[in-house]
């Protein structure tokens, strides 16, 4: 990913948190996020820049896909999301100025949207932060399209693409051998 992520800061940014674990938390622009009223960036979180926003979009939807995640899992530690973990993802060529990568990014960030979940808590040192909490699990059926969308790009095989949309599958939707089947 290394080669289309711009050097400088730029208007059209990913922001992604640090802590991931099953799913990727990564937003075009920045999630909602308030302390004390006042929005800004969440704590502990990364940015990306590219040049444009279809980039953006693109990276976005690869970053959520069941193949990063496959990537992530090998390569890191399964919680920290590293610059260094994201930078050297290789992204297949032509993959990045895929239309319908593109409008896949766009179509799971909104369903994250609609789908987020406004919490409040309250620090031990009296501030109140407000956020939206992401559920991609979700959307795992735009991500399945991403991955069949990414599947051509990297000349994936039909059974290597099931392998990549059901790796650690009942973990991720948060599903056990007794709540198998249900959602």
């Amino acid at each position: 990913m290394a080669a289309c992520v711009s050097k400088q800061a730029t208007k059209s940014f990913i922001f992604y948190q640090e802590a991931t674990q099953y799913w990727v938390k990564a937003t075009v622009g920045l999630p909602y996020y308030a302390k004390d009223g006042k929005r800004g960036a969440p704590a502990h979180g990364r940015y990306l820049y590219f040049g444009t926003d279809q980039l953006a979009h693109t990276a976005a939807a690869i970053l959520h896909s069941s193949l990063f995640y496959l990537y992530f899992v090998a390569f890191g530690d399964c919680f920290h999301l590293s610059e260094t973990l994201v930078r050297g993802f290789l992204v297949a060529q032509g993959a990045m100025i895929d239309s319908n990568l593109e409008k896949l990014g766009r179509k799971l960030l909104k369903d994250l949207e609609k789908n987020a979940v406004e919490k409040t808590i309250e620090t031990t040192d009296g501030h109140r932060i407000t956020y939206a909490e992401y559920y991609a699990g979700l959307s795992k059926p735009i991500i399945d399209e991403i991955d069949s969308a990414l599947a051509k790009h990297y000349g994936l095989t039909k059974d290597e693409l099931d392998f990549i949309v059901n790796f650690d599958i009942k973990f991720r939707l948060g599903q056990d051998d007794a709540s198998e089947g249900e959602e």
